[in-house]
């Protein structure tokens, strides 16, 4: 996991459309300015938790709901 200089936020790599979308310049600018993204050893506390949670494609809620489905489906077929 790496750490953007800026904002602190985590994720697999900066990216140019992270730097360009929240702070309006390029990767390689925000590296002169701000210097490379930090490595940070992933362990499993707060902030991770939360980056997991939040970067899920998929969320519970969208999960139920093709379960309730897939079950109506059953329910009709049967």
């Amino acid at each position: 996991m790496f750490q953007c200089p800026i904002c602190g936020e985590l994720m697999e790599m900066l990216t140019n459309i992270h730097c360009v979308k929240r702070h309006q310049t390029t990767r390689k600018e925000c590296i002169e300015l701000y210097g490379p993204p930090k490595y940070v050893t992933p362990t499993m506390n707060r902030e991770i938790q939360r980056w997991i949670r939040d970067s899920q494609v998929i969320s519970k809620l969208d999960f139920d709901i093709a379960q309730a489905a897939a079950r109506n489906q059953l329910r009709r077929q049967g």
